[in-house]
């Protein structure tokens, strides 16, 4: 009920949001190719540096030092690597145990190699605007997930309906891989449909904390850009655990170029 009293079914105030994100989205199509020659200069001085392999050897350690931290903030530690993190598996199913979530500590190779995770949500802004989101979120090698979706929205528009459609696909890295929270980024891209016809990179961020058996809290931020427009989805979702199976409520907001959708966000999710 705290959710749905954000909603003012306002109804007519902001029409054609769908309409305006498209007509933005494709605005810079016709601009962007025009006028745009580059003048090919002959790179002719031809600074060879063939002596690079005796450059600087201080430059040399600075270069690994940085490339050595990157990989550790980005993926693994030394101190990760002998520690539970690194031998963390996928669990079968969200709060199988009570002691733990998407991820149990074991140190068996079998134990659950992949898993697939299937999801949808059902989008409601107002009583003329609302939508679907529907996805595959495939987890395997311990700590890696591919994570496609497809959402729709709909629009009733002077008794007509407008709709807008996109497709992501992100392969998703689970940096932290707690019993009681993980932490993922993925890159993937974005495709936007209905005449627009765009794909462009995606990055995506996100994590789920479980507080208590049944319940958890999920949060996740997709952006990508398309002719200079931002197309950018955010989640915030309580989940309720059955088994393999949830039940999910809370917010999703979404910016398509120049419009914003503010949604309730209702879903049916299940783990095999």
């Amino acid at each position: 009920m705290v959710f749905l009293a954000m909603f003012s079914f306002e109804g007519v105030s902001q029409e054609k949001k769908l309409e305006n994100a498209k007509q933005s989205l494709k605005s810079n199509n016709s601009t962007n190719n025009s006028g745009t020659k580059t003048s090919k200069t002959s790179t002719s001085s031809t600074t060879v540096l063939d002596d690079d392999d005796d450059l600087n050897p201080f430059a040399r350690i600075i270069f690994g030092i940085a490339a050595y931290t990157f990989y550790g903030v980005m993926f693994e530690t030394p101190w990760e690597f002998n520690g539970r993190m690194h031998s963390a598996e996928f669990s079968n199913y969200p709060y199988k145990e009570s002691n733990y979530g998407n991820f149990i500590y074991t140190n068996s190779t079998n134990y659950n190699i992949v898993r697939l995770d299937v999801y949808n949500h059902f989008l409601i802004e107002n009583k003329q605007l609302y939508g679907n989101d529907i996805g595959v979120d495939f987890k395997f090698f311990k700590r890696f997930a591919l994570d496609v979706n497809y959402t729709t929205f709909l629009e009733k528009v002077n008794n007509r309906t407008d709709t807008f459609n996109m497709f992501s696909a992100l392969l998703k890295y689970h940096r932290i891989r707690t019993q009681r929270f993980n932490a993922w980024f993925g890159v993937g891209f974005r495709s936007i449909f209905n005449n627009v016809n765009e794909t462009r990179f995606l990055l995506g961020i996100g994590g789920e904390l479980f507080l208590a058996k049944p319940i958890s809290v999920f949060a996740s931020h997709k952006w990508a850009t398309i002719n200079q427009q931002s197309v950018r989805n955010s989640k915030l979702l309580l989940k309720y655990h059955l088994k393999n199976y949830r039940i999910t409520f809370g917010y999703e907001h979404y910016k398509l170029a120049v419009s914003e959708i503010k949604a309730f966000s209702l879903g049916f999710e299940a783990s095999f």
